[in-house]
């Protein structure tokens, strides 16, 4: 995987982890923090980690498609029309045959809020401006072309990721819509 690509494939799984219940709690999932790590580190003693960030990253999906109304239109970060959860997944599953993981994984596990905001930020950028609209935050369109080439997507992922810094409570999805 190139530099670019595991830049989004690092947003991802650093959103996916913001949103559980020890940080945001968006999704409401315990993957990482105390609680996760009770139980899936019994279940899982090898590939806990895996497992919990994968159980976060569906739980973030599921999450982000109720907030917007289930539209195909609407471009989130966890959307299937975009490749990054598919790249998560895969780094996440080559992660549990490899002898020494990622060092994400530590790192992951032991954030707070303050270590978290400024981790996504440093990784991600400056928030975009973002329009309410309903209970999602839009930052833009997208032509379908847009999506065809895997490293143009990656500042993408990085917009995406920024504007979580400026969600807040209540929850708003950020999104780019689709256009023809």
């Amino acid at each position: 995987m190139t530099e670019g690509l595991d830049d989004a494939v690092k947003l991802v799984l650093a959103v996916a982890r913001l949103g559980e219940l020890d940080l945001t709690g968006w999704w409401g999932s315990h993957g990482l923090d105390r609680t996760g790590r009770y139980v899936l580190s019994r279940s899982f003693r090898r590939t806990w980690r895996s497992a919990a960030l994968e159980l976060d990253v569906e739980a973030a999906a599921r999450r982000h498609d109720v907030a917007l109304g289930g539209r195909r239109t609407a471009l989130h970060l966890f959307s299937d029309e975009f490749p990054f959860r598919r790249w998560a997944g895969a780094w996440l599953a080559e992660q549990k045959t490899v002898e020494d993981p990622s060092s994400i994984f530590a790192e992951l596990t032991d954030w707070d809020m303050t270590v978290a905001s400024a981790s996504i930020g440093e990784w991600s950028g400056t928030p975009p401006r973002a329009e309410v609209v309903g209970d999602g935050l839009r930052i833009g369109a997208l032509a379908r072309a847009e999506l065809d080439d895997a490293e143009e997507l990656v500042p993408i992922a990085k917009l995406l990721a920024a504007t979580y810094l400026t969600v807040g409570d209540p929850f708003r999805a950020p999104y780019f819509d689709l256009q023809a």
